[in-house]
């Protein structure tokens, strides 16, 4: 008996060690299958879910990776293709969200609102590498607005206006730079990456106009990034390296304290960048200072002095009321950062747009001639139709591919309720350029912004809500609420009007010299960095004019 017993003991003690094996593979396949299901369920009722979502993280890899590969848009497939007649759809990004394509909604959910749920490895890295209270990356409160406050006013309309004369200059020492390189070759002719071009044009402009430092990227000989412009676009490259999908299980970029190479090298760059702003700093304190003393010596009054210097961080200096090295470099940093790429992207694709239209070039050009004075003394809202190129190519080809918002109220969309708290997806890239916006939305036409009128001999903005096409234009003009490229609401873009003017005098010192021309039989490879979607590298020629004006 005992032998039998020990026999059937030793038959199932093997059954017996494998029973948990077995019951936790059971519960991570019901999990799994729980989970899957939820991806399917939209939590809009009359709102589709958009299949083909991930078990786990949902569509969350194709929101975040390529837009497009081949001839398949993502992104079609994520907010068009399954979308309502109201141009809603849901979709799951480790949460569920929906998407809106008209404008009007967009507005309504961008004014609602000004908090956005941040992305837990973009915010990480953001804090690291630009300090722990980055304005980009806060959702919102006081610190938030404090920070954003001070920025607006170093970038109010007015001292706009007063840094123009410094966007100019920078625009001829890139157009001499250019002159000279196209002069070196027997046909006038040179074809260089714009993308290098435009961050050089960007970050040169950053400098002296943030912190009345030169940079050195434009000379007699050519274009060249510094020791110092390269620090800088090595931090500006690091946090999309390391934030992409593809690097969240890499520890060697997710621990900085790894002796790696590249760590080693992120540390001297972001050394080289912190000493150069906290130079900066410190002269910009004691200018401040001393003005501030002699001011005061003169009135009883006191006051805060004088400006003693034509840059945004002796503004924020004036207004702040924190004005330790450490809150100053973090928000001069968040500022090149915000605003770097993103005008950069946007003077490599108005000209890569040109490329396709002589004509509108040469219109460009002669506005250019028309009204940059060699005295430089211009009204940049007066090229019109300079301006209208960029809203177009802008249009086209966004800067920023998406944003989003969490809802602190339940709104109603047309009918659809959308509940508080769910994250809602505006998708600009597809939004700019659907017919519920913008009239033959995915044409390039620059005069649905700007109309020539033969009376004043110049070009006039056109208004959408007195003009349809009674002067012969293609399109009835665009309505300016519906052009979202800058976002709107509390959270818009504080620098619009300062990437405006750069882009707008980059585009027409270098239409006023030079033609422009691309070899369409090579592609364009796109790259996506976090919210962007550019080209990596663009290759055009650039054509000094035979009656080029020195």
């Amino acid at each position: 008996m005992l032998p039998l017993l020990a026999d059937t003991v030793e038959f199932f003690f093997p059954t017996v060690r494998v029973l948990p094996l077995v019951l936790l593979v059971t519960i991570l396949l019901w999990f799994r299958s729980k989970l899957a299901r939820q991806k399917l369920i939209s939590p809009i009722p009359g709102v589709e879910m958009v299949p083909g979502g991930h078990w786990f993280y949902g569509h969350i890899k194709h929101v975040m990776g390529p837009i497009k590969v081949g001839d398949k848009d993502y992104f079609d497939q994520l907010f068009v293709d399954y979308a309502n007649e109201q141009g809603l759809c849901c979709a799951h990004y480790m949460e569920p969200a929906i998407s809106v394509l008209s404008a009007k909604h967009a507005r309504t959910i961008l004014r609602q609102t000004s908090r956005r749920g941040a992305v837990k490895m973009i915010q990480r890295h953001s804090k690291q590498t630009l300090g722990q209270q980055s304005l980009i990356m806060q959702s919102g409160g006081s610190d938030w607005k404090r920070q954003r406050g001070l920025v607006q006013y170093a970038l109010t309309a007015d001292a706009i206006t007063e840094h123009n004369p410094i966007i100019i200059e920078v625009a001829n020492a890139m157009v001499t730079a250019l002159t000279n390189v196209c002069k070196a070759e027997s046909n006038g002719v040179i074809e260089l990456d714009v993308v290098h071009i435009a961050q050089c044009f960007t970050l040169e402009a950053f400098g002296k106009l943030a912190l009345g430092h030169d940079f050195h990227c434009f000379s007699d000989s050519g274009i060249m990034r510094s020791r110092e412009a390269e620090a800088f676009a090595f931090l500006v490259n690091d946090i999309p390296k390391r934030s992409c999908p593809s690097a969240v299980f890499n520890p060697l970029l997710q621990m900085y304290f790894l002796p790696t190479a590249y760590n080693r090298r992120y540390k001297m760059e972001r050394g080289i960048v912190e000493s150069l702003l906290s130079s900066v700093i410190k002269q910009s304190k004691d200018e401040f200072a001393a003005s501030s003393k002699r001011d005061s010596s003169k009135s009883s009054k006191g006051g805060l002095g004088k400006k003693t210097r034509d840059n945004l961080l002796t503004h924020i200096i004036r207004a702040s009321t924190d004005n330790s090295d450490d809150n100053l470099i973090d928000m001069m940093k968040t500022i090149l950062f915000a605003g770097y790429e993103t005008t950069a992207i946007t003077i490599t694709f108005v000209l890569y747009n040109l490329t396709k239209y002589p004509e509108m070039q040469e219109l460009c050009c002669e506005e250019a001639r028309r009204i940059l004075q060699r005295d430089d003394s211009i009204t940049i809202s007066d090229l019109r139709y300079t301006r209208a190129v960029i809203l177009e190519s802008m249009r086209l080809n966004p800067t920023v591919v998406f944003t989003s918002r969490n809802l602190t109220k339940t709104i109603n969309l047309d009918g659809f309720e959308i509940p508080k708290g769910l994250r809602v997806v505006i998708p600009l890239t597809k939004l700019l350029v659907d017919e519920r916006n913008f009239e033959r939305a995915k044409e390039f036409i620059p005069t649905r912004w700007v109309r020539w009128n033969e009376e004043k001999n110049e070009w006039v903005e056109r208004d959408h809500r007195k003009e349809s096409t009674d002067h012969g234009e293609a399109v009835s003009a665009a309505d300016p609420a519906n052009f979202l490229a800058f976002s709107d609401g509390a959270r818009d873009c504080v620098g619009k009007r300062l990437a405006m003017n750069e882009s707008t005098v980059a585009l027409a010192s270098l239409m006023k010299h030079f033609r422009v021309s691309y070899d369409e039989s090579k592609p364009v490879e796109m790259k996506r960095r976090l919210t962007s979607w550019f080209p990596h590298e663009l290759h055009i020629k650039f054509h000094l004019r035979d009656d080029n004006a020195e």
